[in-house]
């Protein structure tokens, strides 16, 4: 932190003059004379340096961080107090006059009769979001200033809001609802598709399910809505959610100054149990930060008990004056979070009245007494087509019902409980994640800065559910990336904020999985009787005490990439946003699989460049409103489960998939900086390929308002609001996503056909489809409203307390399947409340989630959205109890 000076003082006659003819050179009374300050939107800590020089002025910040803030345009005749008032709007931070005249910024909580408030009420929640962030863009840009449409969620409105994973984010963000991947929450949805998830800047590896991503290590989270920005990679259009973890840099001071750290813990519902802590140690001019959380849990579903644990520590600091690092490992595992596709046998009367259909088909049966159908059983019974089972029959090849097919024991009705999901004691899902980030940064006497990154993603996955599903995956992703960030002035109307830098990834991926042979039956189990040894289907097959996986892939690609954004400001108020970005892959896979539709055991190779580029323009309106509108093309990897690319992608040359975005938003900040928000219509189109070449689009449009105000300092409101429609382009007859589908789909009674499986191979084989259709797992309309009372400090037994509460809720109208008058999962509304207590170093927080107990269900994402539903939780309470010290 700094004293900033004028240079014109600097001058020794000039200060001698001013001494002996003015008394003194900071005179009261300098302050309120009006002058002309011309100070473009840039850090908060230059835009100060700015006004002490304009001003001629000496304005000390020793004592605050400043330099994640992000200052507005401030420009016209006005008084130094004014101006410096405009700046620190929304910050929390105040000023005071000394007896020198000299200013000091300070803490607005700090006590003293002599600062003077800037006017913006107290923000609990953290929620104007005024503090500049390079975490969207890579530039330093506020979220206002921002041409995109983006959120940035907190750490401490996640926990007020009691959010435990992404998909949590719907009750503050815009676009962002999840479909079921398994009952694991993965990766967001974001618009109506899959988006990517980074840490701190850099893109992880795939996580479409395998594990749940936590966000209680989170300092905070954005989420951007479009393709990621040039500086980061080319992302998929939709979105990306980028988590900032937490680290020893201070609230107001730019590192921790004193030992501190919490310690938590929380039980709650099914025996819910979290333990957690944290730790800053300062040392030198940095310091450590230290989180741990273990979680071992049971569950409103059954066979369902969360386990994980969450480590992570960083090490911020200056290395001298000029040079800073950053250190950032993060190890996670889970585990008893087992994937469940929910409720099978899916019809109306099962969503609208939980009328069940009951029964066990007896003719496939476990003939050695292991407990599991293995292949050579189900073969025994109903035979094998071409290396395929016959228990699932695919509609291009002729298929249809067979009469083992039928359900011969238990046929009946019953009500079926929300807790009754497809999950047995023999599935598992273990998963073990290492994060690794490490940054080393100059800053020049200029403001310019270099910096070097180093990013390290692994996962391991090993998965099995006994409908007939497992796999084993293993990944890695290594990136470095070097960039020089730099201001450029063409006169006092012309300026310019830059990166320019190159970046090289290497990714290595294992998929094995066993699915494509067929050997899957999820309709055969009868979820009221639970599992038995004639629907458990063991998997992979076993050849000679291995494994025999359907699919062996072992995938790796490079990429070398160049990339340059910048930020163009004309007079102070229009700014072009533009960024380029050009990547040249080197791929190659090889599937040595025992069922491979394609080319097998032999390695394909592919190499191709693509460009990515951007542009956005915005203005800066005198009164706090940014219109902005926002047109890019990116191109990315068409990437698989484990972020590999598959033999049969880049055997099709498909492997880079062109995206657009077209944006037109408003953004504001208003009522003296206490309502801020922001309103974004867009259009964007993606090409989406799969494993096996195939092709499929998607085209969607839709509306997105985000809303924050602080209605008085104890009360504040939040409200989100989402209209969107996503369709898939018309595929064309025969080709498009592969579709398990329900017997009645196939035109056989559900009875008759819950001992087998059902598809289409492409979903254009149906003519209904074949020409487009609406993608209904994603909801016409979301939207949800919160809002926040947090009481004045106050005594109790003694000591200071605070108190607060939260409440509001979440709307999602109707989904359902893609087929003309298909099943219909109705709209609900789910409400929730917290509540807090702070007593000196202790806080008491309550969160129940779904308060009415509302009966929900989410739809099934991609393969089996026509044949599954996860119903909802009932209503959910947590307690908490922590300590700070």
């Amino acid at each position: 932190m700094t004293t900033f000076n004028s240079r014109i003082r600097k001058l020794l006659l000039g200060s001698v003059a001013t001494i002996l003819f003015s008394g003194t050179a900071f005179a009261q009374g300098n302050l309120d004379n009006q002058t002309n300050i011309r100070i473009q939107a840039q850090s908060l800590n230059s835009a100060i340096e700015a006004l002490a020089n304009q001003a001629d002025i000496s304005i000390n910040t020793n004592s605050v961080r400043l330099s994640d803030l992000r200052a507005p345009t401030v420009s016209g005749t006005m008084s130094v107090r004014e101006a410096l008032s405009e700046l620190l709007r929304g910050t929390n931070f105040s000023y005071r006059t000394l007896s020198d005249g000299s200013i000091v910024v300070e803490p607005a909580t700090m006590q003293s009769d002599e600062i003077i408030v800037t006017g913006t009420r107290l923000d609990p929640l953290n929620l104007l979001q005024k503090g500049a962030t390079d975490s969207l863009t890579g530039l330093s840009l506020s979220l206002l200033e921002t041409p995109r449409a983006a959120s940035r969620v907190s750490e401490i409105t996640i926990d007020r809001y009691g959010m435990q994973d992404v998909d949590d984010l719907l009750a503050a963000v815009p676009g962002t609802f999840t479909a079921s991947f398994f009952g694991v929450p993965g990766n967001l949805n974001v618009r109506g598709t899959l988006a990517d998830t980074y840490f701190q800047g850099f893109k992880r590896i795939e996580n479409r399910g395998t594990y749940s991503s936590n966000l209680s290590a989170a300092s905070y989270v954005e989420v951007l809505r479009g393709p990621s920005s040039p500086i980061y990679g080319p992302g998929k259009v939709g979105g990306l959610l980028n988590f900032m973890p937490k680290t020893a840099r201070g609230e107001n001071s730019k590192y921790v100054d004193e030992l501190s750290g919490s310690l938590n813990v929380t039980a709650g519902s099914y025996d819910k149990t979290v333990f957690s802590g944290e730790i800053s140690i300062p040392v030198g001019n940095g310091g450590f930060h230290f989180f741990g959380e273990h979680e071992d849990s049971d569950s409103y579903y059954q066979n369902i008990h969360p386990k994980h644990t969450n480590l992570q520590g960083t090490y911020v600091g200056d290395i001298d004056e000029q040079w800073s690092v950053e250190f950032n490992l993060m190890y996670f595992t889970e585990s008893g979070r087992i994937q469940s596709p929910g409720w099978n046998r899916l019809t109306q009367d099962l969503v609208d009245n939980g009328n069940y259909i009951t029964g066990r088909d007896t003719d496939i049966r476990d003939l050695d007494g292991d407990g599991y159908l293995n292949y050579g059983e189900i073969d025994t019974a109903i035979g094998s087509f071409f290396g395929t089972s016959n228990i699932r029959q695919i509609a291009e090849f002729f298929g249809s019902a067979l009469p083992e097919f039928a359900l011969d024991e238990g046929v009946g009705i019953t009500k079926l409980d929300g807790s009754q999901i497809f999950a047995d004691e023999g599935d598992y899902n273990n998963t073990e994640t290492i994060t690794g980030y490490a940054a080393l940064e100059r800053v020049y006497s200029d403001d310019s800065k270099f910096s070097f990154q180093l990013f390290v993603d692994h996962m391991e996955n090993q998965k099995f559910n006994s409908f007939g599903f497992a796999a084993d995956y293993e990944a890695t992703a290594v990136e470095g990336r070097a960039s020089y960030s730099f201001n450029t002035s063409f006169g006092d109307n012309l300026t310019a904020d830059s990166v320019v830098g190159i970046a090289h990834r290497r990714h290595n991926a294992k998929q094995y999985e066993s699915f494509l042979s067929g050997y899957v039956a999820l309709d055969r189990r009868d979820l009221s009787f639970g599992a038995t040894s004639g629907d458990r289907i063991l998997a992979p097959n076993m050849i000679g005490g291995e494994p025999a996986w359907d699919s062996r892939r072992d995938m790796k690609w490079n990429s070398s990439s160049v990339f340059g954004m910048s930020d163009i400001k004309l007079f102070n108020r229009f700014s072009i946003l533009a960024g380029l970005r050009y990547d040249y892959f080197d791929l190659q896979a090889i599937n040595t699989g025992e069922t491979v539709f394609g080319v097998a055991n032999t390695l394909v190779k592919g190499d191709s460049g693509a460009v990515t580029w951007s542009l956005s323009g915005r203005y800066e309106t005198p009164f706090g409103v940014t219109p902005y509108i926002t047109y890019a093309e990116p191109r990315s990897l068409e990437s698989s489960q484990t972020g590999g690319v598959s033999e049969g992608t880049i055997g099709s040359g498909l492997y880079i998939s062109p995206s657009k975005l077209k944006e037109a938003g408003i953004k504001f900040s208003i009522l003296d900086g206490n309502l801020f928000g922001s309103f974004a219509y867009y259009e964007q189109f993606r090409r989406q390929t799969d494993l096996l070449g195939n092709i499929s689009g998607t085209t969607a449009e839709g509306f997105e308002a985000e809303i924050h105000w602080l209605a008085t300092d104890n009360l504040s409101f939040t409200t989100s609001f989402t209209k969107q429609e996503t369709n898939v382009d018309a595929p064309g007859a025969g080709r498009g996503e592969y579709l398990q589908v329900r017997p009645d789909q196939f035109g056989v009674d559900g009875i008759l056909g819950y001992g087998g499986t059902f598809a289409f191979n492409n979903a254009g084989y149906v003519p209904s489809l074949a020409d487009g259709y609406t993608l209904s797992t994603i909801p016409d309309i979301v939207a949800s409203v919160y809002g926040t009372y947090t009481t004045n400090p106050f005594t109790f037994f003694g000591g200071n307390a605070t108190a607060g509460i939260t409440a509001g809720g979440s709307y999602v109208s109707e989904t359902g399947g893609i087929f003309e008058n298909d099943i219909v999962l109705p709209s609900y509304t789910l409400a929730k409340i917290a509540a807090f207590v702070e007593f000196e170093q202790f806080t008491l927080s309550v969160n129940v989630d779904n308060l009415f107990d509302k009966r929900y269900f989410t739809p099934s994402a991609e393969v089996y959205k026509e044949v599954a539903v996860m119903p909802g939780l009932p209503r959910i309470f947590r307690v908490s109890l922590s300590y700070d010290f």
